[in-house]
């Protein structure tokens, strides 16, 4: 019992994180929002915050993309 205890803890501290969205999906939000007049001069991590905040809330929670969109960049870029 101890033994199965101490793989199990072991497992949990080695896993990594996991995303719904594919990792394709943040890198073409990135490269948009750096074209972006509106975006450019942003920092790149605000920018990759935004995006993360963004492709959760419209793939996880299945929320409309421009209320997504609006709610991450006030959170974001303000």
């Amino acid at each position: 019992m101890k033994f199965f205890l101490i793989i199990l803890i072991i497992m949990f501290s080695f896993s990594s994180f996991a995303y719904a969205y594919p990792e394709s999906n943040m890198q073409d939000c990135i490269s948009r929002s750096l074209n972006n007049p509106a975006t450019k001069s942003r920092s790149k991590k605000s920018i990759k915050n935004y995006c993360d905040c963004a492709l959760k809330s419209i793939i996880d929670e299945k929320k409309d993309i421009r209320k997504a969109g609006y709610e991450c960049a006030m959170k974001n870029f303000n």
